[in-house]
């Protein structure tokens, strides 16, 4: 049985400072405080390379902004994980991957019927980077992106919607975590860019699942990271 909710303080919070922390004012922050380094002390860069630093010190802001917000929630989580180590640990390592592999793959087949046969703008951005910052985009793709994402989408927002109805719940988050992945694309014009965003809302129904069947983020936190570590893998050794 789920019994999350969120506290008024969190829902506060979680609106208004780390949603527009999230969308817009992180990346711009951190920028600007980048910007201002690089032309104060007559720095040079690569694009790539300020590109994946932006991202790190961006990352590493949200995560300590709402893991702030639910720290009393996370102790309560992890004391309930550390009860049955093993189960959660299957369901979020074994069961979970398993289910995220294979609706990737349904994902993917929506996108092809709908006439793409491309990555989306996010996961080409990605294999860039990775490119020449592996260990950097690994790190922020297996463990900031799962903290930062699970907390949003499955710890606020579906548990948020929950209390209106867990059909919402799964249907909004979902659709929110997909839209989230495909937004910069298409707030520029990239209409086809829409196809993508099976993938990202199948991959959402999967995770708000396991947050709802085991009570506990740290399993989808794990399933996300399983996930990403494998596709990880595949950049490095599919070329």
């Amino acid at each position: 049985m789920f019994t999350r909710k969120l506290t008024s303080q969190q829902k506060w919070m979680i609106l208004l400072i780390f949603i527009p922390l999230y969308y817009y004012c992180g990346s711009v922050i951190v920028s600007a405080g980048m910007y201002f380094v690089l032309k104060t002390f007559s720095l040079t860069y690569d694009v790539n390379t300020l590109n994946a630093y932006l991202n790190l010190f961006a990352d590493l802001l949200f995560i300590i902004v709402i893991v702030f917000i639910f720290k009393d929630s996370l102790k309560e989580q992890w004391h309930d994980f550390c009860k049955d180590v093993k189960g959660h640990l299957f369901y979020g390592i074994v069961i979970g991957t398993a289910l995220l592999l294979a609706f990737n793959m349904l994902g993917g087949f929506i996108t092809l019927l709908l006439g793409q046969t491309s990555v989306s703008e996010n996961q080409n951005l990605i294999n860039t980077l990775m490119q020449d910052h592996l260990f950097l985009m690994a790190f922020l793709s297996i463990i900031c992106a799962p903290i930062i994402e699970e907390l949003l989408f499955r710890g606020a927002v579906f548990a948020w919607l929950y209390e209106i109805h867990p059909l919402v719940a799964h249907a909004l988050s979902s659709f929110l975590f997909g839209f989230i992945h495909i937004m910069q694309a298409v707030m520029a014009g990239n209409t086809t860019e829409w196809a993508q965003i099976f993938s990202y809302m199948l991959m959402g129904g999967v995770l708000s699942y396991l947050y709802e069947k085991k009570n506990n983020i740290f399993v989808p936190m794990l399933s996300h990271g399983m996930n990403n570590f494998i596709s990880v893998l595949l950049i490095v050794f599919v070329k």
